[in-house]
């Protein structure tokens, strides 16, 4: 068995044993206690974040990296869908809700005229208390008058299902990959070069009005899509 091997088995029975988000020791601490060169540790370390067991955070350290969600498009309709799917607590936190006139471009999503009243509602989605993913949704405000009067820290599917009887049917969703803005990157509280996955969800109630155009964006270390 090569050094690195051994280190990864040790590594591996160890991060076992600790809870996520607990700080391993540096490549130098490890080379030390292995009796081996900082490289060879560094390749140990290169597998296990490659496998999602740790995750470095530059000028910090390396952490044993949070389970990820998988989020099956087939068949979990929202957020709050994989968090549950997962055994993970659902939340969010609300940043900004407001009411608007819609763009030209946003009045074609919902076909209204332009200026029509928008929702703007904009949310960091958390499982177990982590910051996951930070969310931007847009709605046709002339669907569900007095929604931002609602607790929209609560699931908004439930919120629109509850409060105006509708049913809520994807109608299409794009995923993408692309690194944080300087503001999600705050509200989830990672690193800017962190890549991320960026979804983009329509809906339509069950009559085929459409009504939704979100835009979310979730840590590409914690968070996946399954087609």
């Amino acid at each position: 068995m090569h050094k690195y091997e051994q280190i990864l088995e040790d590594l591996t029975g160890r991060i076992a044993t600790l809870e996520p988000g607990a700080r391993i020791p540096t490549e130098k601490e490890l080379a030390a206690e292995f009796d081996a060169s900082t490289m060879t540790v560094r390749r140990a370390l290169q597998i296990l974040i490659q496998n999602g067991q740790l995750r470095g955070v530059p000028g910090r350290g390396t952490f044993v990296a949070h389970p990820r969600v998988t989020k099956m498009i087939a068949s979990a309709a929202s957020f709050t869908d994989a968090m549950r799917s997962s055994g993970r607590r659902p939340t969010s936190l609300l940043v900004e809700a407001a009411v608007r006139p819609s763009s030209a471009e946003e009045a074609g999503w919902f076909g209204v005229r332009e200026s029509a009243p928008v929702y703007s509602i904009k949310r960091v989605r958390l499982g177990d208390g982590v910051p996951l993913g930070f969310e931007v949704a847009t709605l046709n405000a002339g669907l569900f008058p007095g929604l931002l009067g609602a607790n929209l820290e609560h699931s908004l599917y439930d919120t629109l299902t509850a409060q105006f009887g509708i049913d809520v049917v994807r109608s299409g969703i794009v995923v993408s990959t692309r690194r944080p803005h300087p503001d999600e990157a705050a509200h989830l509280g990672i690193d800017p070069m962190l890549p991320c996955l960026q979804t983009i969800v329509t809906s339509e109630t069950g009559d085929g009005t459409p009504f939704e155009h979100t835009t979310s964006i979730f840590r590409g270390d914690l968070y996946e899509i399954s087609l």
